[in-house]
Parts: C-alpha cells; sequence; structure tokens
C-alpha cells in the first residue's frame, strides 16, 4: 500500500499599528537592517510577553533598542522575533 504525504506551509506576516501613531523606519545598527521601531507597548501587544518581561530582555541585552529621545524606548522587531541575533555587539 502507497501512502502520500502533503505538506503545507504557512507563511504569516504581522502588521502592527497604534492609532495616531507614526511608524519609525530606521537602521538598526546591530543586525544592519531597516526596520519599523516598536514601543514596549507595541512590542507586548504583538508578542503577548509582559511589559516586565520585555524590559528584563533590554537589560540582558537580549533585544536591539534605540534610545531617540530621553525616555522614549525603541525595540528593533527582529530581535524581539528572533529573527537575528539577539547578543549587542559590544561597544567600541
Amino acid at each position: 500500500m502507497r501512502r502520500t504525504v502533503i505538506t503545507f506551509e504557512k507563511l504569516e506576516q504581522c502588521f502592527y499599528r497604534l492609532p495616531d501613531s507614526e511608524t519609525m523606519v530606521s537602521r538598526c545598527e546591530l543586525c544592519q537592517a531597516d526596520v519599523s521601531w516598536l514601543t514596549p507597548n507595541q512590542a507586548v501587544a504583538v508578542t503577548n510577553l509582559t511589559l516586565r518581561e520585555i524590559f528584563r530582555r533590554i537589560e540582558a541585552d537580549l533585544l536591539h533598542f534605540s534610545e531617540s529621545e530621553p525616555g522614549v524606548l525603541n525595540i528593533c522587531p527582529n530581535s524581539l522575533f528572533g529573527g537575528e541575533s539577539r547578543q549587542r555587539k559590544p561597544k567600541k
């Protein structure tokens, strides 16, 4: 008896945007890619992690981030979703 196995692959894309918020696209120097940066609250919404867990990962250098102004934190989605190396490069 022959058996045929059919495999389906599904590719999903996630779009995130808060009302009245502008998308900040700039280069992440750590993963060398142009990305749409996320705020910590957007990161919580798309990952179902807690805000505390997001900040824990930032403090542990597991996420790429930038501070565009004092107190304004942005997170690279590539590091958040594991698309790139999560370790930060040492500062020169």
